[in-house]
């Protein structure tokens, strides 16, 4: 993935999801704000379970969102909402 897509993708998001540290709700909105080819990247739940796990480069995009915002983006378990 280009790292000035991803940067633009998290400067984009950030403006207007606010200052929040769920996870789940960043991802989806970057998701949305992504193209095909770029969404690959990022996980997809356990199909038995249906758990998230932040992968590899999800936790880079999570550094990147910290830097941005102050804030370190964290998955809240579906038990802990």
């Amino acid at each position: 993935m280009d790292k000035f897509i991803l940067d633009e993708a998290i400067s984009i998001v950030s403006s207007y999801v606010g200052l929040t540290n769920n996870w789940m709700i960043i991802k989806k909105e970057l998701l949305k704000t992504l193209s095909p080819q770029d969404r690959m990247y990022f996980s997809t739940r356990d199909p038995v379970t249906k758990k998230q796990t932040m992968n590899t480069f999800e936790k880079i995009v999570a550094e990147k969102w910290r830097d941005k915002t102050g804030i370190y983006p964290i998955l809240i378990d579906r038990n802990e909402r």
